[in-house]
């Protein structure tokens, strides 16, 4: 039997290397959301207090699945205005540790803060899953924006801090107040003029919530603001109501478009 040649076994072992490597593909990559502010840009100086923050987002889509379990690839966004730093631990929901700071959580492309104050000021937003923890790898854009100072004085808003609970006996008015789905159970409370408030606040839900009291639905006056709790927890809110007998108003401040209702003053 004739010996194969040793140059003619070589070609043909590169051959099949090539067949064989050709007929491999390579793994495919998930491809990682990522999200850019496109509006405004930074270094911008702005006109006005209503600051309009517009994002674009790449493999991630936005839903209204808030609360719900997570999913790759869906969730909403986190919109924060001088937060620093942004919480980013993936085992906890994105809240900042300030439970005064200022941010929202949407399922929109965009969001309008406003108030803003004059001088400079840092955006932020964050793409995060339905149950509001981080998207892993993180998902964050942020520019810093001048607002001048205004030609006109505009009064600046004032903090209104409840005074301890000395009403005398039989004073103290009991409330229980639910957080279920999105939304309170009742939408009017009323009580006597500076009764103190003792308010059971339940939240049945698995995302933040709180109660916190304003003068008016502008929420420029705060007259009391309930620390923000995730549930499903219990906690109890002690304040005295206004003493002027009026129409205020009470919200949730991380839900302050859809959780809101009248706190009336008798």
């Amino acid at each position: 039997m004739p010996r194969l040649n040793p140059i003619l076994f070589m070609l043909i072992g590169v051959v099949l290397f090539l067949v064989i490597a050709g007929c491999t593909s390579p793994p495919v990559m998930p491809a990682v959301p990522k999200v850019t502010i496109m509006e405004p840009a930074n270094g911008a100086t702005l006109s006005s207090g209503a600051v309009v923050v517009t994002i674009q987002v790449q493999n991630f889509s936005i839903v209204d699945k808030e609360g719900q379990a997570s999913v790759p690839g869906e969730g909403h966004v986190h919109y924060y205005l001088d937060v620093s730093p942004i919480p980013i631990d993936p085992t906890k929901p994105a809240l900042p540790a300030d439970i005064d700071a200022i941010w929202a959580h949407v399922a929109a492309p965009s969001y309008t803060f406003t108030n803003v104050t004059p001088g400079m000021h840092t955006l932020s937003v964050q793409l995060v899953n339905n149950d509001h923890t981080p998207v892993i790898p993180l998902a964050t854009s942020m520019v810093s924006v001048v607002i001048p100072a205004p030609t006109i004085t505009i009064p600046t808003p004032t903090t209104i801090t409840p005074t301890p609970t000395t009403m005398p006996p039989g004073q103290t008015i009991p409330l229980s107040l639910v957080a279920k789905n999105n939304a309170f159970n009742i939408s009017t409370i009323t009580v006597p003029a500076g009764a103190a408030v003792v308010m059971t606040f339940d939240n049945q839900d698995r995302f933040p919530h709180n109660v916190a009291l304003y003068t008016d639905s502008t929420a420029r006056t705060t007259i009391y603001k309930g620390e923000i709790i995730t549930g499903p927890k219990v906690i109890t809110y002690t304040f005295n109501a206004p003493s002027q007998p009026g129409t205020y108003f009470f919200r949730c401040d991380v839900h302050p478009s859809t959780m809101t209702g009248s706190f009336v003053v008798t």
